[in-house]
Parts: structure tokens; sequence; C-alpha cells
């Protein structure tokens, strides 16, 4: 071939050559063009190990556990694309200065199609924060969801383990104010063996969020624990009883001993209930808790009556824990007597009114005079009110007492009474 055959209209052929490259260039760009997309991508920390071999650990900043990646590459490639064939990676070798506030580690992205010149990170870099490392112990609180079934009280509950330590940096440890596992006891009737997740309240009594949690390291495999729950029965119509100690001034004595309430529930055991059943049901309430040395006069005391009971035994859910214990102070030579109230007489009640009694019964005491009180009965006792000049609503009202010729009335009596109705205005 001669050179002047290749040379022969030589610039036509360059053009020819810029033409169809051009074009090419044109047919992949409209078939495959080149584009960018942005996903967001959570950053994974690497090598923690490396803070905390010196005794600290790293907090992620707020919103810094993501990045915005931007993906350069062609159509067909990038939109086959998701959040999860990239990966971005913080790691904490790659710290340049542990010294600033907060602490800046190089995020790196990568993905299996895309080369990493054509991928970039927003931020470039995760902030953190090093804290010293810090641990705990805490007991761990059993709670219950629900309610047993009917006749049933919780009554012991076990975890296993009983506590735990929980290692994390010392901002976070310090939040922390109790730790609990919830276990579900609704309808429930006997004894509950589950396990249970553990919760972290802090002192605003509100659990850790998801993302606090992570940082936290337990000394056991999982974060839960085995609870077991063991249910106790519910005996009601339990009684309360007193003894007393010491001696009435002279000239006086111990009339009796009432309780208020007289009768609680409880849950216990078998062998608590079995135990309390040989008792006749009774709780007593010891002797030096009631002292009545000296008295002349009634005098109450309050009991706790949980500091009576043994481990396996508990008064019932809602039931007061106090008992008041009411001794009853008299001279000698006088009695108490119980009056219904349905036997007093009542006097000079406006018409179209009615009164109605607030309580069931009276006590009066009485005192000899001359004559013994054997031989005085209720009957021979004649109670009255007077509810003269009085309209609707509640009084306490002055009980008049007339008793028999040798007897005398040691108390003024009172009682509660309410009127209700309208007064005919014409009578």
């Amino acid at each position: 071939m001669k050179k002047s055959d290749l040379t022969a209209n030589l610039s036509l052929k360059v053009f020819s050559v810029v033409i169809a490259v051009i074009i090419w260039l044109l047919v992949v760009n409209i078939d495959n063009p080149i584009i960018t997309r942005h996903f967001r991508v959570p950053v994974v920390v690497q090598n923690e190990a490396y803070i905390e071999s010196g005794g600290k650990m790293c907090l992620i900043q707020e919103e810094q556990d993501t990045t915005l990646v931007s993906v350069t590459g062609q159509r067909k490639t990038v939109e086959n694309l998701t959040a999860e064939d990239i990966t971005a990676t913080a790691d904490l070798k790659q710290i340049v200065d542990m010294n600033t506030d907060p602490v800046m580690v190089p995020i790196s992205v990568s993905c299996d199609q895309i080369s990493s010149g054509n991928l970039s990170a927003s931020p470039g870099n995760m902030e953190i924060i090093i804290e010293e490392m810090m641990t705990q112990e805490y007991i761990i609180n059993v709670t219950q969801d629900g309610q047993p079934g009917k006749g049933y009280e919780i009554g012991t509950v076990q975890a296993n383990p009983e506590k735990v330590r929980i290692t994390g940096p010392s901002s976070l440890i310090q939040k922390i104010d109790t730790v609990t596992a919830t276990v579900k006891v609704d309808g429930a009737t006997s004894d509950i063996n589950a396990t249970a997740n553990l919760q972290i309240i802090d002192k605003n009594q509100e659990n850790l969020s998801e993302s606090q949690m992570r940082y936290l390291k337990y000394d056991i495999a999982n974060p839960s624990v085995n609870v077991t729950v063991n249910l106790w029965k519910v005996r009601s119509n339990i009684s309360i009883k007193a003894d007393y100690t010491g001696t009435p001034a002279a000239g006086y004595k111990v009339d009796g001993v009432t309780m208020t309430p007289s009768e609680v529930s409880v849950a216990g055991s078998d062998e608590a209930l079995n135990s309390l059943n040989q008792q006749g049901n009774v709780i007593w309430i010891p002797a030096d808790y009631v002292n009545v040395s000296e008295k002349r006069e009634d005098f109450e005391t309050k009991v706790n009556l949980v500091d009576l009971l043994p481990e396996d035994l508990k008064l019932t859910t809602g039931t007061a824990e106090t008992v008041i214990v009411h001794a009853d102070i008299m001279p000698e030579n006088s009695q108490e007597f119980t009056i219904p109230t349905r036997d007093i007489k009542i006097e000079k009640l406006s018409k179209g009114l009615d009164a109605v009694f607030e309580t069931d019964k009276i006590d009066v005491r009485v005192e000899e005079n001359g004559a013994s009180l054997s031989a005085l009965s209720t009957d021979d006792i004649e109670a009255s009110i007077n509810l003269s000049d009085k309209e609707e609503g509640s009084y306490e009202v002055p009980v008049e007492i007339k008793l028999p010729s040798g007897y005398k009335l040691l108390t003024e009596v009172k009682t509660e009474i309410k009127i209700s109705g309208e007064a005919d205005a014409e009578e």
C-alpha cells in the first residue's frame, strides 16, 4: 500500500472517527447514562475494643449513627442498588486526635458494584464522645403485669439471678435508677416460671432508649432472667384479737378490748394457712402492745399487722396494715350497755321531715348508785332525741338517757342522724 493511500483524505478519515465516537457516546448515554443516587446508610463502628482496652467507652452523638452516601455510576447498575448493598464503617483505630471534643472518626464507604472513587459520604466523619468506663451492680426488681385469678395473691417472687452487673459509659450508668423484669400473671391460679427481659429505668422513671441500651454490657449472657412466682391462696374473715398487760388505776377496770377492723383477709402458703387454721383463724396482738397500767379512761393504740405476720403470710392487696386497738377503761361497779338506734325515740321532728340514724347502735355506760347492775337490762334503759328546730341536713345530737332509780349515767351519749324531706309550710 502506498503511503499516499493512507494519507489520502486524512482529514475526512479523522472526522469520521470523531463522529463515530460521538455517536457511540450518545448511544451509551441515552441507553445507560451516568447517574448519581443518595442512600441513607447506618454506620458500623469497628474496633471498639481499641477504646475499651484503655478503660474508656465511646458514645455516638445523636443522629451521627447514619451517613448520606452518594453513588455515581451507570444507570443500570445504580438503579438496582439498595442501602443494604452499601457498607459504611467508622474504624476507631483511624482516630487522628483523641483530645478533641467531640472526637472525629473518618467514615469509609464501599459497594461491590461501584468503585471507591464513585462513592462519597456526607458527613465524612462520625462524631463520638469518649467517656470513662463504669460498672455498677443492681438488684433485679420483679414487677407483675395483671392480677392473679380470683382467690389468689402474689406470694413470693424470685429472680434468677437476683442481681446483674452492668458496664457502660459513665454518664449512662449514672442515669440508671432501677433494673426490673416484668412477668405476666393475669388470671393465673398456679405458680409461674417464666423468662423476663430486663428493663433499665432511669432516674426520671423512664425506660432507656434502644440507642442507649446498645452501649450497655451485662455479666449475664442475655439481658433476661428466669422468674419464679409463687401464688398464695386467699382466706377471708380472719379475726383480730388482743391481749393486754398491766393493771388500771385503783378503782378502775378493763371492760373490753376491741379492734378496728376486727377482721381481715390474708394470703399465704398452704403451710401458713394450715397453721392459722389451727389457731382458730385468729391473729393475736401480743399483750405488750396494749399496756393498761394506771389508766383511768379509754385509750387507743395503733398496731401494724405486718409486723405480726410470719414470712409466708401476708395481708391481701388493699387491706389496711394498721389496726386500731381500743381499750375500754371504766370505774369498777359500772357497765356498758348497747342500745340499737331503732329503739331510740325521736321527739319533736317537724312534719314532712324524716330522720334516719347514721349508726346502728349507741353505747350507754351506767354505774351502780345503790342498785346492782346485775338487775339492769337494756329494756330498762330509755333513750330519746329532741329534733325541734332541726331542718334538712346531718347532725350529731345528744341522746337523753333515762335510768331506773339506783343507777347513774357515766358519760354523755351522742348519735348521728340525717334529716331529709321538706316541711309543709302551711302546717
